[in-house]
């Protein structure tokens, strides 16, 4: 029986603070011969396509769940899109503009950016992303139907006022920068485009897994057959994971997968 497989990315397949910049080439192996065993690899993170390094985009992943779930597909075709709602989404950027503060507008392909907003910049080129994605000449009112997400800089002192803004239309996100907020629908989460991937394939929650280290990892790891928190996972995740492996600098995920699948 064909499993799936759910991984988020940072602080789990990989972690630059840690030194792991990069999968483990133990790691890669057994993920490829799970795939050689008929089952399939999905990402599962709260990037955007456009912020998803070469190194994971080439390694052959069989699907990915991104945006929090917004956006789903399977060997390169959607399967499943859900845009923030237009017009709390129109509302929620003119007050931003009037403010000044900075933002980025993260679509299924695109994450569009004012070549102005500096800080966004600097911190987004940091995170390894595909530049070719990144883009900096666009009209909003273009893209803006078909906004996934949107991650918003704004000083520290005001992001009280930011979350009473979001708090009731959008489900949100504090990191990335010391003072980012990732904003999405809020009728979603990883949890909701895996079980998308479930219903396409006919596959049932047994059947699947997932693998995570975050809060937003925290329904998606409730919905699975078998989720499996990492060492480094906060503790709330680690409270309602199945497991708890080892970090990825000790190779805690390659050492799961063989306890899991032999």
């Amino acid at each position: 029986m064909t499993k799936v497989l759910f991984f988020d990315i940072d602080g789990t397949l990989t972690e630059t603070h840690a030194g792991v910049p990069e999968m483990p080439a133990g790691l890669q192996r057994k993920m490829r011969e799970l795939q050689q065993q008929g089952n399939l690899l999905f990402i599962a993170s709260g990037r955007p396509y456009a912020f998803i390094s070469k190194t994971i985009s080439d390694f052959g992943f069989d699907g990915m769940v991104l945006a929090n779930g917004a956006h789903v597909e399977l060997n390169g075709e959607f399967i499943y899109q859900q845009p923030t709602n237009l017009q709390k989404t129109i509302n929620l950027i003119k007050h931003l503009d009037e403010k000044g503060y900075e933002y980025i507008i993260e679509t299924s392909r695109g994450s569009y950016l004012n070549p102005e907003f500096k800080v966004l910049e600097e911190f987004f080129i940091s995170c390894d992303i595909n530049e070719d994605y990144l883009i900096t000449d666009f009209n909003k009112d273009d893209v803006i139907d078909q906004c996934l997400k949107i991650e918003v800089n704004v000083p520290v002192d005001k992001m009280d006022e930011i979350e009473d803004i979001i708090k009731d239309d959008f489900n949100y996100d504090k990191h990335g920068t010391e003072n980012a907020f990732e904003i999405y629908s809020n009728v979603i989460s990883k949890a909701t485009g895996v079980q998308k991937v479930l219903e396409h394939l006919n596959l049932n929650h047994q059947d699947s897994y997932a693998f995570g280290d975050g809060l937003n990892d925290l329904e998606m790891i409730q919905l699975v057959g078998t989720g499996v928190a990492m060492g480094n996972a906060v503790p709330e995740l680690k409270e309602v994971s199945d497991l708890v492996c080892d970090t990825i600098q000790n190779n805690g995920l390659e050492k799961v997968l063989v306890e899991l699948f032999g």
